[in-house]
């Protein structure tokens, strides 16, 4: 079927992704892998600020250079600094159909909204995907975590009272790399940064964490933006979830044990294992009312929308093959990368 956001007169489309971090990369590699991109009728755009594009790293440098060489083309835009009508007019001029928000966690407060706005306000744009990988910000509501998520809810209130422009939400859980990363809490390894000793529940062992791949989430959306065969049942119903893998916090950390263990190795049973209480959460967070790191802990403490079976998903619908938690943990920390 034909895309929703093209037409016979106009088949042409333009797809701008905003960020070239681990998900801006990874949907862009889904897109120009996708059996359905063609450049003659699909123009890539990648926004990146100002200046990575004037003084790039050497490794950003072969990054853009590789790019570049399949097509895409790189516009310069800090969406932070930028005001609405400045990237409502980048986003006319460049002709952008789709606009997929690919950078939004460490954004200042304000800024998804903004950018919802300006998005809204080019008459090019009928396809919008934005900042909402990860968890149900509905189900989770406005004030928890102090109103940590109250800006994605406006960014859906934007959405829903509009009808000119299509949107889609991307419901992931967390990211595997997210959910392993030491800062977290959830995996701890030694000082050195070697083996994983310990492994903690956010508010109760039997509390359900959701979460996928990056380089899955990329193909979905490829597959959303470009692809056909499901797309119209995607469209319909905005939300849509998607999941590498659904588990227990208990049947995680059995699954850490089997795969690496105090030891390294397969077949160490050692783990130390951690439960951090809602309440214990909550104490730590109301003694240092800044740290949003604390907040979010809390947040995914509560067991209220942050998780829902594979069985159902978009991904489990569509026949997609995605990446579990244990071939992902032998590949990035039994493998040590």
């Amino acid at each position: 079927m034909p895309s929703p956001h093209t037409t016979a007169s106009n088949p042409q489309q333009h797809i701008l992704i905003l960020g070239l971090g681990e998900l801006g990369t990874s949907i862009l590699d889904a897109l120009l892998s996708h059996p359905s991109h063609s450049p003659t009728t699909t123009t890539l755009t990648v926004t990146i600020r100002p200046s990575t594009i004037s003084s790039p790293s050497s490794t950003k440098a072969a990054q853009l250079a590789h790019y570049t060489s399949q097509n895409v083309n790189f516009q310069p835009l800090d969406i932070e600094a930028a005001s609405t009508s400045s990237i409502t007019a980048t986003l006319v001029a460049l002709a952008a159909t789709t606009v997929i928000h690919a950078g939004g966690m460490t954004l200042a407060p304000g800024t998804q909204l903004k950018l919802t706005r300006a998005v809204l306000a080019a008459p090019t744009v009928s396809l919008y995907l934005p900042w909402q990988y990860g968890v149900d910000y509905d189900v989770i509501g406005r004030e928890a975590g102090g109103g940590l998520f109250a800006e994605q809810l406006d960014v859906r209130d934007a959405l829903r009272v509009q009808s000119r422009v299509q949107w889609l939400i991307v419901s992931c859980g967390v990211f595997m790399s997210f959910l392993l990363e030491q800062f977290w809490g959830v995996v701890v390894r030694d000082s050195d940064g070697g083996r994983v000793s310990k492994v903690r529940a956010l508010g109760g062992w039997e509390h359900v964490v959701t979460a996928t791949e990056v380089g899955d989430i990329g193909r979905v959306v490829a597959e959303l933006v470009v692809g056909d065969g499901g797309e119209a049942e995607a469209l319909e119903s905005r939300c849509v979830y998607i999941a590498g893998e659904s588990m227990t916090y208990s049947e995680f950390v059995d699954l850490v044990e089997r795969c690496v263990g105090v030891g390294g190795g397969e077949g160490n049973t050692l783990m130390d294992r951690e439960l951090w209480t809602t309440e214990e959460l909550k104490s730590k967070s109301s003694e240092n009312k800044s740290d949003k790191l604390l907040k979010y802990r809390v947040v995914f403490s509560e067991d209220r929308g942050l998780a829902w079976p594979v069985k159902g998903t978009y991904n489990e619908r569509k026949g997609m093959k995605m990446m579990g938690l244990e071939e992902y943990i032998k590949q990035k920390v039994a493998g040590g990368t």
